[in-house]
């Protein structure tokens, strides 16, 4: 489906494959993102890994009856036990160790208790890092409520939205245009600034929104309306054309005012209906590599060029 609707692969980034808690001490998990089976596990002292689930030496996958010893993970097959780095630590019938045999390992930053991959086609080493959030460390912010989205798409169509404005009053039914006082793009880093009319239950409210993005996988929204939002959205690609997409939606409060948290909670409700919206539209629209654009439309051929960085094969997502 990639082919016909989208010319991109994989990006390279950090990208959201789980959440801190999932996986105990000696726990394997199996998953599946890239395009790749792999298996997350946590070994004895607690230090947690990510690696391609098949096994080098004739391909038995790690996450159906493999084992976690110690700080190695073992194969269901044959015993091979490999470390933390994806190296063959030991061959129980072997004299010597195979040293060519080695599973992909791929680097972890693990913030606020989410579990980030970096993933690269070529298993380069990270090219940037994640920002911090200060309001995720913050306990004047609630804890955040977060929902999970699979969409049938890929990231670049999802992440143009940010510099596509006039969707958000054709499809989100914004009572008027943002006026943007920063629309910047900096490294891997898409920085926009603006001020908006929002929907509400009492009618429309004036308010800002600044995003800054951080590669496909990574995206702090701050609101200031009636109450002051922090939404971080996390991304990872299943395959080129699935992806999986998470809210955190936080909110300041420091007396837990109960009348806050109905706004919260209301917030939450309407971004995640926003995104509702726009899931059909991702999921059956295709790409335009020469778009017919007009005045009104952002800056979305700033957003594609810088978006080519991602890509270890720029031409083919121009």
């Amino acid at each position: 489906m990639s082919k016909q609707r989208f010319p991109f692969p994989i990006p390279h980034g950090w990208f959201h494959v789980a959440f801190d808690d999932e996986v105990g001490p000696g726990e394997i998990k199996p998953l599946r993102y890239f395009g790749r089976d792999l298996v997350m596990w946590r070994s004895e002292s607690g230090r947690l890994h990510l690696q391609d689930a098949y096994c080098p030496h004739l391909g038995a996958n790690f996450g159906v009856g493999g084992k976690v010893l110690g700080e190695r993970i073992q194969c269901p097959f044959h015993h091979w036990e490999f470390d933390s780095n994806g190296r063959a630590a030991h061959i129980p019938y072997a004299k010597t160790l195979n040293q060519k045999a080695c599973v992909r390992t791929y680097p972890l930053d693990i913030k606020y208790g989410l579990v980030m991959a970096w993933y690269h086609p070529e298993d380069k080493a990270p090219a940037f890092s994640l920002p911090e959030i200060p309001e995720l460390a913050d306990e004047d912010f609630v804890k955040p409520k977060v929902t999970r989205h699979e969409i049938r798409s890929c990231l670049q169509e999802m992440a143009e939205n940010t510099a596509d404005g006039a969707h958000f009053v054709s499809i989100h039914q914004h009572p008027g245009a943002a006026e943007y006082d920063r629309f910047d793009f900096e490294g891997p880093h898409m920085i926009m600034e603006s001020r908006q009319l929002f929907p509400s239950s009492g009618g429309p409210v004036e308010g800002t929104l600044n995003t800054t993005t951080t590669g496909f996988g990574w995206a702090v929204v701050r609101y200031n309306t009636l109450i002051e939002v922090c939404m971080l959205t996390t991304n990872a690609p299943i395959d080129e054309d699935t992806v999986v997409q998470y809210f955190h939606v936080s909110w300041r409060n420091p007396e837990r005012d109960p009348k806050i948290d109905r706004i919260g909670a209301a917030f939450d409700k309407e971004v995640n209906r926003q995104i509702g919206e726009d899931i059909p539209i991702w999921e059956n629209k295709i790409y335009q590599p020469r778009p017919q654009l007009c005045d009104g439309d952002g800056p979305i051929a700033k957003f594609r060029r810088w978006a080519t960085q991602f890509y270890d094969a720029p031409e083919a997502a121009a």
